[in-house]
């Protein structure tokens, strides 16, 4: 530290802030894991984290440095008043004023025309870089399939056409003035948001009865159930996947099941590739659904966790109050009924109304 100080005492500190800038801008060319280096990496990241992208270069150089990090391009237009972020399947295009403020941000996928992404705009006229690039991770994981980038699009155009079925049977038997609450209860899919720039669809599909009430006790309140995403991840074995929507006439009313048309080969092409929900935490579930499942896509499950049901909500209530080893051998819990009564709960290992095996 002596030596960089007597080497750069003499220089402005404009050239020495170039240097830091040119420094972070080149990203490793390998995970770097060695003990030397970490504080150095974590160093730089904090550095990164703390400056104040306020002018025009300072935005341009941290929308570079974060295309860098990860794993995608980054070019400045002629007139040096856009950055465009690309990839081979991708381009997102970042307009700025002099000022450094952003204009409008666009998302073109391979094949397809520009649109406007509210949500990115959102995050970089508020600074928000992690946002930002964890859109640019989620994005750039729609094509981590196995293949040219013909098989890459060919899995995108899969996912758009379960995105436009899975939205035309949220629709089915829906009234005009339904509410998110009702959606989520009754509604044949729950809570669809669909898919807008790099944000995947999400299904919010449960809310428990606790957080029912207190939406109607409590009009306006954020309560917020168990989402889902929906997305599509490659694999070693191919899989049938629809290059269209299936459903059948997605306007017709009544009670009836949604009808699909079949997987033919003029619908649906072979592809390393798989649907998949992807859960915000774990999701305690029975073994028998789990196997029934598998049956009807034909996949097998792994990864996951056998235990009985009383000890997953054990884990799942007392696990952030208590960091000491929760052991529910013999467990007695208190249950504060509001303005009646308080309940006492004795659990041992065989309870028989219990004793299911539950799959975490």
């Amino acid at each position: 530290m002596e030596q960089l100080h007597l080497k750069y005492q003499q220089k402005p500190w404009s050239e020495t802030l170039k240097l830091v800038h040119f420094c972070m801008d080149k990203p490793p060319r390998e995970p770097v894991r060695s003990a030397p280096d970490r504080p150095l990496l974590s160093c730089m990241e904090k550095i990164q984290r703390t400056l104040n992208a306020k002018s025009l270069f300072s935005v341009m150089n941290r929308l570079e440095s974060l295309s860098k990090q990860k794993g995608l391009n980054a070019h400045i237009s002629p007139s040096g008043s856009a950055c465009y972020i690309t990839s081979d399947m991708f381009y997102i295009e970042v307009q700025l004023e002099k000022n450094g403020n952003v204009v409008d941000v666009k998302l073109a996928h391979l094949g397809e025309a520009p649109v406007v992404c509210d949500d990115l705009v959102q995050h970089l006229r508020m600074k928000n870089y992690d946002a930002f690039g964890k859109i640019l991770e989620d994005l750039s994981n729609l094509y981590q399939i196995p293949g040219n980038s013909e098989m890459k699009a060919k899995g995108y155009l899969a996912l758009q056409a379960l995105e436009k079925d899975l939205y035309s049977v949220s629709l089915l038997d829906r009234t005009q003035d339904v509410n998110r609450i009702t959606e989520i209860l009754h509604g044949k899919v729950g809570h669809l948001v669909p898919r807008t720039g790099g944000t995947p669809m999400t299904i919010e599909f449960y809310i428990s009865p606790y957080q029912v009430l207190e939406a109607e006790l409590n009009p306006g309140s954020q309560v917020c159930g168990t989402n889902a995403v929906v997305t599509v991840e490659g694999t070693d074995m191919l899989h049938k996947l629809p290059l269209s929507p299936l459903l059948v006439d997605p306007q017709a009313g009544g009670d009836s099941n949604p009808t699909f048309l079949p997987l033919t080969d003029e619908l649906s092409m072979d592809l390393p590739a798989f649907f998949v929900l992807k859960f915000h935490q774990p999701i305690p579930m029975s073994s028998s659904s789990i196997e029934e499942i598998q049956g009807l896509t034909g996949i097998q499950i792994t990864g996951l966790k056998l235990s009985p049901l009383y000890e997953l909500i054990v884990q799942s209530n007392l696990k952030e109050k208590h960091s000491e080893d929760l052991s529910t051998d013999k467990s007695c819990f208190f249950v504060m009924i509001q303005n009646c009564f308080t309940l006492k709960c004795y659990h041992t290992r065989t309870p028989a109304f219990l004793s299911s095996s539950f799959i975490l």
